[in-house]
Order: C-alpha cells, then sequence, then structure tokens
C-alpha cells in the first residue's frame, strides 16, 4: 500500500475517534468506536504499528460487547440488579487481543522478506 493510502486511512481513523467525542448517545458512539478500532487495526497493520494495532484489538471487542449490552432490554427502575461483570469481559477483550496481536506477530515472523 503507497503512503498516501496507508496515511489517508490514518486520518479517516483519527477523525472517528474525534467523531466519538462528539457523540450524545451511546449506540452511534459505540457503532463509530467500533469503526475507528477497524480502522486503526487496518492502519497499524499496514504501517507495521504494532501498539497502535494491539491496542485497537483489544478495544474492538470491548466496544462490540459493550453496543451489544446497550442494545439489550432495560430493567425497571425499582428492580435489583445483580453487579456485572465488567471485569471479566474487559479480560476477555484483553486476551483477544493479545492472541490476535500474537497471531499477527506470528504470521509477520513467518513471512518472507
Amino acid at each position: 500500500m503507497t503512503n498516501f493510502w496507508a496515511n489517508l486511512l490514518g486520518y479517516a481513523a483519527s477523525c472517528a475517534v474525534l467523531a466519538t467525542f462528539l457523540m450524545r448517545t451511546m449506540i452511534p458512539l459505540r457503532s463509530v468506536a467500533i469503526l475507528s478500532n477497524v480502522l486503526f487495526l487496518l492502519f497499524g497493520y499496514v504501517q507495521h504499528i504494532y501498539p497502535v494495532f494491539f491496542l485497537h484489538a483489544a478495544l474492538l471487542p470491548i466496544n462490540a460487547w459493550r453496543l451489544v449490552a446497550v442494545q439489550g432490554p432495560r430493567p425497571d427502575a425499582g428492580a435489583v440488579q445483580a453487579p456485572r461483570p465488567y471485569a471479566f469481559w474487559f479480560a476477555v477483550g484483553l486476551l483477544s487481543g493479545f492472541a490476535g496481536s500474537f497471531a499477527v506477530l506470528a504470521f509477520a515472523a513467518l513471512r518472507p522478506l
């Protein structure tokens, strides 16, 4: 990929992050955040910027899960809720990000120059 297209991809990802800060409701915010994660994953991979790639590989499943969770049924205001396992899903997202990162590193190590 030429440097122009890679830079354009990076700017598009940055604009998507900026757009998330302008959102007022959760569903559009999570949707645009997922878009920014995908764009930054592509940008980090193309430019070989692995910290960016690893970060967004971890954030993508977290944003996807939070989008699904916010669209679920709302409990009654007076009902008692069980605590949500946020730490568990954070760990799942983090581990999936690491797994994807190691897969990319293994692929890059096996790829001939």
